[in-house]
């Protein structure tokens, strides 16, 4: 069986605290398909966040960023 994992960059407007990261990347994590979230210290308003292709897309992932009430848009894949 071949799976697909890859991931997607996602650019918030306001830079996340670590309290905000934490939350984000625990309630991504819950959504069927995502693996993982993370972020460089050096770039901290991006999130890459690594998916199950075949389970999920990068756009449904973005609007899970924005349901969790915060401003982002997809900037790469």
């Amino acid at each position: 069986m071949h799976t697909q994992i890859t991931d997607v960059i996602i650019h918030t407007s306001d830079e996340l605290s670590e309290r905000q990261f934490a939350q984000v990347s625990e309630q991504a994590c819950r959504t069927e398909g995502i693996i993982s979230v993370s972020r460089n210290v050096h770039t901290p308003r991006l999130l890459m966040i690594v998916y199950h292709a075949g389970r999920i897309r990068g756009s449904e992932i973005l609007r899970a960023v924005t349901g969790f009430g915060y401003d982002a848009s997809l900037v790469g894949m």
